[in-house]
């Protein structure tokens, strides 16, 4: 969104008010893109979340359409629970509304891990049979956008392959950075220069990359910017699109921005997210039609601890222990597991197939990729692998099959959940009045809450607000369950009773990942109904500092009793010297090389999200 305009809100600030954080036009398509609506019929503080204020504001992201039938998508921030009630009440209200929503985080899907050599240590090469592969394409002519991080354009790993791109968060194009490392490490597996004689080899080494860049440099981001990303690479020449990052969060403006990319016959490649230990809740955009969610594999062909499962899951792809690029300054090469790295993979093979026969639709490029799939686990189509693990070499063999024939298309799969539509309704000519007993009249609960996601400090106390309606009214002073699944666990369920005003606030504290729901029992009155799974994601940090002569200082929180590595930069790649187990306190790491590079990785947990350190020289 405009820098700008983000300024102007923040001097807003003090006195409560709103103001526009960005508007973007999505050019038109075709008359395929039919966009979905959703927001616009709900109470707007139903929508607005708890609590808004000046250090909390609510990003409030509408959807219009034009007089030219483009998708408009406006972000607008509020300071107040008030102003942000106005806003949704009139986005709701505005002619040719398509959806109102509040904005969602978003955050890349990578591990880290620890480093190995280059080209010799590329299983994935050999897993997919990648050259193999190359006797029929190399992914010349097929532009391949990364919505990410950005790009380190300069990596002399890189530079060859990489276009001009785009900064969705300061809304400006240009060359490409990259502060995080998320991105360029995507890029080297789909686009690196190969046979140079310099680091890693790609999956598709002839292809382009364009990049596009919506998360920070903390790996986090916002869904509206992905939207915004999406609709600019499929505007400007791509022909495949990945997105390595994912939300729990369903934002309708992406699923829009994603079936507008289809209708310019973009293929759209999404990581199916890496929180299995806590019950692999839905990740979007990898959920949203039309979409490939990637899950990832090991080097045994075994789905990875971490990878999701779910019927959104299409194919799976390696991810586990997969050396690519880095930003130059962040070291050049390195290690990361992930269903974002698993995502690139089949981005890039996707890529293979599109320079091959370029007349290929993305339902016929999914198709390809499922059909020709290594099958793992249950026969057939499984939520682990969804069709199995991608294989290059095949699905190209299994496009050359014929010559006049389109590929058949293999059954999809719906995602979870969908924004409600409305279908139009014809009245029967009414029956002539009987004298009949009145059935009891037994109203749906309808159960929403003030958040739907949300990523928050180790230690810190969160409130979750659930509203129960039922008949259009507030479904006072009701026994209902609240329910509680704390790092990975199973769901735990207490009593309660909601307000007079419908209510159940739920306090807990954040130690580790946990996830919500509130659930209504049947009874005479009123159906079973469970509200939406409400998750949390708990952030830990870790620091190093220069100590003593050959030391370093190290604090952690939240990681206590984990084994904590530490790396050496040696010459371009991050090598593990040396492990501990973190401690509340802070911890003396000795016996270090004067004047060397290191840093401190702390993987993720069932429960914590992973960090790494800054660079320390000692």
């Amino acid at each position: 969104m405009k820098v700008e305009l983000r300024r102007y809100a923040a001097g807003a600030v003090a006195a409560g008010a709103l103001a526009a954080v960005g508007v973007v036009a999505l050019p038109a398509g075709t008359s395929d893109f039919v966009p979905v609506t959703y927001g616009l019929t709900e109470a707007p503080e139903q929508i607005v979340p708890a609590t808004v204020s000046p250090t909390r504001p609510a990003r409030v992201v509408s959807t219009t359409i034009d007089s030219d039938g483009r998708p408009v998508v406006t972000v607008t921030e509020a300071t107040s629970k008030k102003a942000a009630v106005k806003l949704v009440k009139k986005a709701q209200e505005a002619e040719n509304a398509v959806g109102v929503e509040v904005d969602a985080p978003v955050h890349a899907l990578g591990i880290p891990s620890g480093s190995d050599t280059y080209r010799s240590q590329q299983w994935d090469f050999t897993k997919m049979n990648v050259a193999n592969a190359w006797q029929r394409s190399t992914g010349s002519g097929v532009t391949v956008a990364v919505i990410d991080s950005g790009v380190d354009a300069a990596h002399p790993d890189l530079a060859a392959n990489t276009l001009s791109g785009y900064d969705a968060i300061a809304d400006k194009a240009g060359v490409s950075t990259d502060g995080n490392g998320h991105g360029t490490h995507v890029a080297g597996t789909i686009a690196a220069v190969t046979g140079n004689g310099v680091g890693v080899s790609a999956v598709a080494p002839d292809v382009k990359i364009l990049p596009v860049k919506v998360l920070d440099a903390s790996g986090s981001g916002y869904m509206s910017d992905t939207a915004e990303g999406i609709v600019w690479a499929a505007d400007h020449g791509a022909q495949v699109i990945n997105m390595s990052l994912g939300s729990t969060a369903k934002v309708t403006a992406v699923s829009n921005a994603v079936a507008y990319a289809r209708s310019k016959g973009v293929t759209v490649v999404a990581a199916a997210g890496n929180s299995r230990t806590s019950g692999s809740p839905t990740s979007y955009p990898a959920a949203d039609e039309g979409v490939i969610g990637v899950a990832a594999t090991d080097a045994g062909d075994r789905y990875a601890s971490y990878s999701n499962a779910g019927s959104y899951v299409d194919v799976a792809a390696p991810g586990s222990g997969i050396i690519s690029t880095y930003p130059t300054a962040l070291g050049m090469y390195a290690n990361l597991g992930g269903t974002s790295m698993a995502s690139p993979h089949v981005a890039a093979a996707a890529a293979l197939l599109k320079s091959y026969r370029s007349s290929l639709t993305p339902d016929q490029i999914e198709s390809l990729l499922e059909k020709s799939a290594v099958d793992l686990g249950a026969a057939g189509f499984d939520n682990d692998y969804g069709y199995g693990r991608i294989d290059a070499a095949a699905a190209l063999a299994a496009a050359g099959s014929s010559t006049t024939t389109a590929p058949t298309t293999a059954p999809t799969t719906q995602a979870p959940t969908t924004a409600p539509t409305t279908a139009p309704t014809t009245k029967a000519p009414a029956p002539t009045p009987t004298k009949t007993t009145p059935a009891p009249v037994v109203l749906t609960p309808v159960i929403t809450a003030n958040v739907s996601s949300k990523d928050v400090s180790y230690g810190s106390s969160t409130v979750t607000t659930f509203t129960v309606k039922a008949g259009g009214k507030a479904f006072a002073k009701k026994a209902v369950q609240v329910c509680v699944a704390e790092g990975g666990a199973g769901f735990a369920c207490t009593d309660t009773v909601t307000t007079a005003s419908g209510t159940v606030a739920v306090s807990q504290k954040a130690t580790a990942a946990f996830q919500l729901q509130l659930k209504v029992a049947e009874s005479a009155t009123n159906t079973a109904a469970t509200s939406a799974t409400v998750s949390y994601r708990v952030k830990a940090t870790v620091s190093a500092v220069r100590g003593l002569k050959g030391s370093m200082t190290v604090t952690i929180t939240g990681f206590a009793g984990q084994n904590v590595q530490v790396q050496q930069l040696v010459g371009a790649v991050w090598t593990d010297v040396s492990s501990f187990v973190a401690q509340a306190a802070k911890t003396q790491v000795t016996g270090l090389t004067v004047k060397q590079k290191y840093r401190v990785v702390v993987p993720e947990t069932e429960g914590i999200l992973g960090a790494t350190s800054g660079t320390v020289t000692v």
